[in-house]
């Protein structure tokens, strides 16, 4: 659904349907189960053997998220995918509740190299066999 009014002064273009907004909170919650598994939508995209530029739009909202990516993405987590569903409900109600959503601080991992460990990689130069190489993961 798309509105336009005038509202105090501000031009109000497009308003969400409930569909929208819940399709929304499903890709929140699918970002914070794969990130809370301490996997990335690269790597989970792999996994379930889709772009992730398609899981990228999935999760921010850009894009409606078809079932059997909601399935699959529980199903490499290890949940049930109603049980995502259910998260997704929780988030969508607490944040309406709270007009909006809480911002959480996120602390470094400590299983993540630093910035200060990583090898810079120049792709002709590197000093890396290939296959450590990473200029190939998306081929």
């Amino acid at each position: 659904m798309t509105a336009s009014w005038l509202h105090l002064g501000a031009i109000v273009t497009h308003v969400k349907t409930p569909g929208e907004q819940f399709n929304a909170a499903v890709g929140r919650q699918l970002r914070a189960e794969i990130g809370a598994a301490g996997s990335s939508i690269a790597a989970m995209a792999r996994e379930i053997g889709i772009a992730r530029s398609a899981l990228d739009n999935y999760v921010t909202g850009k894009r409606s998220i078809p079932v059997p990516i909601v399935y699959a993405v529980s199903a490499s987590l290890d949940i049930a995918p109603h049980i995502m569903i259910t998260r997704a409900e929780e988030r969508l109600r607490s944040e309406v509740e709270r007009g909006g959503a809480t911002i959480t601080p996120l602390h470094p991992r400590t299983d993540v190299r630093g910035r200060r460990e990583d090898r810079s990689e120049v792709a002709f130069e590197s000093p890396l066999a290939h296959a450590d190489d990473t200029d190939d993961l998306y081929d």
